[in-house]
């Protein structure tokens, strides 16, 4: 089993020597920003990436047995900071981060193979830092976070219908918290519990 998309990079990272480099695609406000860690532009996919060579820094995702969402950074220094505007950081929250890493030939320092997605993720917050040396710093949580979040439906008959047109599954929802039940021949009012812990039993109306 392999966790390689393209069995030309699996066989390309299983050689003693290899080109190996990475390439991030920044989804900004104002337009994508694509960088890769060598020099020069590089063409990935039909996007051109802009060499940062070693002004470019990454760091690195912690591993965890759990299904969980890590946090990372990345830091370009050295370059003008108006690559993001001021005025745009703001609308950077929730936008989308593409880590990818390919190989290069070693002789041609051509691409081997399309290369493959490393890490995915969504803009936590961006930060400028002016002056002698300029950095733009972009944290970035795991695309995992997505499953933290609410995502607005409802157990409504309305919101069945934009899955599931025709379905009457959910069209008496609403009339359920008006439902009187008898229980024991006397009416259980609903949501309501006595306060025996654990083993509370409903509370009944007259």
């Amino acid at each position: 089993m392999t966790w390689f998309a393209s069995s030309t990079n699996e066989s390309e990272a299983a050689k003693n020597h290899c080109l190996m480099f990475l390439a991030v695609d920044f989804d900004f406000p104002s337009g994508h920003a694509r960088f890769w860690s060598g020099v020069g532009d590089l063409s990935i996919l039909g996007n051109t990436f802009t060499g940062s060579g070693e002004l470019g820094r990454i760091s690195v995702a912690p591993e965890r047995n759990g299904l969980d969402a890590p946090r990372k950074t990345y830091r370009l220094s050295g370059v003008d900071p108006t690559v993001v505007p001021e005025a745009e950081i703001d609308g950077c929250f929730g936008r989308s981060v593409v880590e990818y890493f390919g190989f290069l030939n070693v002789d041609s320092r051509s691409l081997i193979a399309d290369p493959e997605i490393n890490w995915e993720g969504r803009m936590d917050n961006v930060r400028r830092v002016d002056g002698a040396e300029p950095t733009i710093e972009v944290n970035v949580e795991h695309r995992m976070i997505l499953l933290d979040l609410p995502d607005g439906w409802r157990y409504t008959h309305e919101h069945q219908q934009q899955f599931y047109s025709g379905d009457l599954g959910f069209n008496l929802v609403k009339e359920i918290q008006l439902k009187e039940i008898i229980w024991g021949s006397q009416r259980a009012v609903i949501g309501r519990t006595n306060n025996m812990g654990r083993y509370s039993q409903p509370v009944y109306g007259d």
